[in-house]
């Protein structure tokens, strides 16, 4: 089994896109997506190529990881989640996480996998939370939200500026950032990437485009 795109975006979001080599919040040497090893080193540099082929070998390592370890079967969005949680965390996580558990009990399990050095990291409990969201979703689920309600609000994608500064208050009162700048009225990475992660942690459609499901949610 692959990982698919909805377990790479999550990767990815997390995960950041760094060229050189920084230390992690738990002191590892790092690069690309999370990429760590004795090939990570200080002042390492490498290429947007080579990004992804790190990136690509590393998800084969821990594809290998959850098949080998999980014992009960996995559809696509509960094997994602998990090839993310070990990206993250490592076999040896994985394997205290699921040993003689039933999904059920790892998806509630889950979200207690988010300390470092001792400390709980914010940042590991959002993406604990959002793999938890994913590992949840049935496979061909998108926005789980019904489509009655009225809501007077356009679509809204990046590029735009219509109702924008709405939209990033409200996302900002959620609790999710949408960059330096703020609440500015302008639908930058930093508003499409908070969209993101408010539409993964509630079950919608993750596409960074504001329909009317994800302003039902948000205005809920």
């Amino acid at each position: 089994m692959k990982t698919g795109s909805k377990g790479i975006e999550l990767i990815k979001e997390f995960e950041g896109c760094r060229l050189a080599a920084y230390k992690c919040p738990a002191g590892v040497w790092t690069i690309g997506y999370g990429h760590t090893g004795s090939d990570v080193f200080s002042g390492l540099s490498i290429t947007h190529e080579r990004e992804e082929e790190l990136l690509k070998k590393d998800l084969e390592k821990y594809e290998g990881y959850v098949e080998k370890y999980v014992p009960f079967p996995l559809n696509q969005n509960q094997f994602d989640a998990l090839v993310s949680f070990t990206y993250n965390c490592g076999a040896g996580n994985l394997q205290q996480l699921v040993n003689g558990r039933d999904a059920a009990t790892v998806a509630e399990k889950m979200l207690l996998y988010n300390k470092a050095n001792g400390k709980t990291l914010a940042g590991l409990v959002r993406r604990r939370e959002a793999e938890r969201a994913l590992f949840l979703q049935s496979d061909g689920e998108t926005e789980k939200v019904p489509a009655p309600a009225n809501v007077d609000r356009p679509i809204v994608k990046r590029g735009d500026r219509d109702v924008v500064r709405e939209l990033q208050e409200k996302l900002i009162e959620k609790g999710y950032s949408c960059g330096a700048a703020g609440a500015d009225g302008i639908f930058g990475s930093g508003t499409e990437n908070a969209v993101k992660a408010f539409q993964r942690r509630n079950g919608l459609s993750v596409d960074g485009i504001v329909g009317k499901n994800t302003w039902r949610k948000l205005l809920g």
